[in-house]
């Protein structure tokens, strides 16, 4: 015991390399809550851990990451449709993935003013318009399959920014 005492350097660095630490615990165990709450948490996960900035990042980052995640995941999605829009028509799916383009973009303002009702109301409103394309092209018709996965994906990243609302808002609460 004595010679960490007399060692500088350990009694130096040791409680910022236990601070640090403690925060990387501390950031996985609020991702695990977060994704323990919604419809993928192994997607959920995946889309966090991904991103560098998760490592110790606190609910109001990770609500940033989530909806960047989401913007990226339905501009890819809007490409797929383009690409299909070769072999078919697509005009009215295109015009929905445009709406839920623009309600993600809308959660950025709502999510910096605090304002999670509207954010709840813009995030449900393109888990929708993704959902409404698939069913856009006609009864019994069906889009192509990575369209379909892309839509789904987005539907669980909006899901995560809907957990991260109703958490900051007080409406969902951790187990």
């Amino acid at each position: 015991m004595r010679s960490l005492v007399k060692n500088p350097f350990l009694l130096t660095f040791l409680p910022l390399l236990i601070f640090l630490l403690s925060n990387t615990f501390a950031s996985a165990d609020l991702i695990n809550r977060i994704c323990e709450l919604t419809n993928d948490p192994s997607l959920c996960s995946n889309s966090f851990r991904s991103d560098p900035r998760s490592t110790n990042a606190n609910l109001t980052i990770l609500g940033r990451i989530s909806i960047k995640n989401a913007q990226k995941s339905a501009k890819v999605a809007k490409k797929l449709i383009h690409k299909a829009s070769k072999s078919g028509n697509y005009t009215e799916c295109l015009s929905i993935y445009d709406d839920a383009i623009s309600n993600l973009k809308k959660c950025k303002k709502a999510f910096k003013s605090h304002d999670y009702g509207q954010l709840s109301t813009l995030v449900s409103g393109a888990m929708t318009d993704a959902s409404m394309c698939d069913g856009s092209f006609g009864r019994g018709v069906q889009g192509p399959p990575q369209l379909k996965f892309a839509s789904i994906k987005l539907q669980v990243l909006c899901n995560i920014i809907l957990v991260i609302s109703n958490v900051l808002s007080g409406i969902t609460t951790f187990k």
